[in-house]
């Protein structure tokens, strides 16, 4: 798809997620009024940048990239940290629906500014090569499933040793990997390979030590949090195996073929001599 539909599509989930989550963080008294006002006129220079950006406008693509960027920041250092503000006493306080949103505004952030690193340069473009549609569509899917077990997993405090923001951040850039991974692979095949296979590794390696060697079982996940989650559960470590294994398969591809036409161009030097 075309580079600025990504931008535009992402840019506003980002934009919703945010204003959702500022909405709670002034309801739990984490931001006062003027705050609110000031983050409600930049959401609103950020939707017009998105607009400017989507018609080929590259300031927009520039205000769009860099609103995202502080936005990602913003979140990682105000909820995904121990202190006032952390995600675990802002749940307690606003429900864990927070928990989702501000671990799907890291992917979406990631996304808005990689689309735009594409924007600026060819904002139309699009690759035609459809034999890697379905690592986007597993990744897409992939990357929700994530969000929602880190979701059950911070429901239950269920991280292994580490605390419940530092788990549920690393899930949403195991996510956020898995995403751009998906769209690159399309227009970068060894890049995009690359960045799939650390995605899913991650959360494969996740739900082998905190789910069945150790920590809480799918069994004990299902009595706890339901069928529906043990599902979720499994279902993101079965599409993580495969997707890694099919990354791995197109990284040794295209280094094998790499090889010969690196020997040919050798070759080929050598006869033409000094």
């Amino acid at each position: 798809m075309p580079a600025r539909l990504v931008l535009l599509g992402s840019g506003v989930l980002a934009l919703g997620l945010s204003a959702f989550n500022l909405f709670h963080e002034f309801h739990a008294g984490q931001v006062d009024g003027v705050y609110t006002i000031i983050a409600a006129v930049v959401g609103a220079i950020w939707l017009a940048s998105l607009a400017l950006a989507f018609v080929g406008a590259r300031a927009g693509v520039f205000i769009a990239a860099a609103i995202a960027f502080i936005e990602f920041g913003v979140i990682a250092a105000n909820h995904f940290v121990s202190g006032p503000a952390a995600l675990g006493l802002f749940v307690e306080k606003e429900g864990l629906p927070l928990a989702t949103v501000d671990m799907a505004l890291i992917p979406a952030c990631a996304l808005v500014v990689m689309a735009a690193a594409v924007c600026w340069s060819n904002p139309r473009g699009r690759s035609y090569d459809w034999s890697t549609v379905s690592l986007l569509v597993v990744a897409i899917a992939g990357a929700v499933l994530v969000i929602l077990q880190a979701t059950d997993d911070f429901h239950r405090h269920d991280f292994g040793k580490a605390n419940v923001e530092d788990g549920a951040f690393a899930a949403a850039l195991l996510a956020s990997l898995w995403l751009v991974g998906g769209l690159w692979v399309g227009r970068v095949r060894r890049t995009g390979a690359l960045l799939i296979a650390l995605a899913t590794f991650g959360v494969a390696y996740s739900f082998l030590s905190l789910h069945l060697l150790a920590g809480t079982s799918v069994t004990e996940i299902q009595s706890t949090s339901g069928t529906g989650w043990a599902v979720v559960a499994a279902a993101a470590a079965v599409l993580a195996t495969a997707s890694f294994l099919t990354a791995l398969g197109l990284l040794i591809v295209s280094l094998v073929h790499r090889r010969p036409a690196a020997v040919a161009a050798t070759a080929q030097a050598a006869r033409r001599g000094p």
